[in-house]
């Protein structure tokens, strides 16, 4: 009869790996905002805000204005 638990170290393998993948990511995120900040500024932010706003106006527009179809072809 087979035993269905994976083996103790096949779970450590993917733990390290989850944590080194973690790790890189953190990592190079605090690199890329710290060595590109001449490249953003304040005035950017601004910017995505009123685009944020925009998508998100979209999106709940979008969705909120279903139309009944008519069998005379009249809205």
């Amino acid at each position: 009869m087979k035993n269905n638990k994976p083996a103790p170290r096949r779970i450590a393998l993917t733990l390290t790996y989850i944590v080194v993948f973690l790790g890189a990511v953190v990592i190079g995120g605090y690199l890329m905002t710290h060595q590109h900040q001449a490249h953003i500024p304040g005035v950017y932010l601004l910017l995505g805000i009123v685009l944020l706003a925009c998508i998100t106006m979209f999106l709940f527009m979008r969705g909120g204005g279903k139309r009944s179809s008519n069998k005379n072809g009249k809205e």
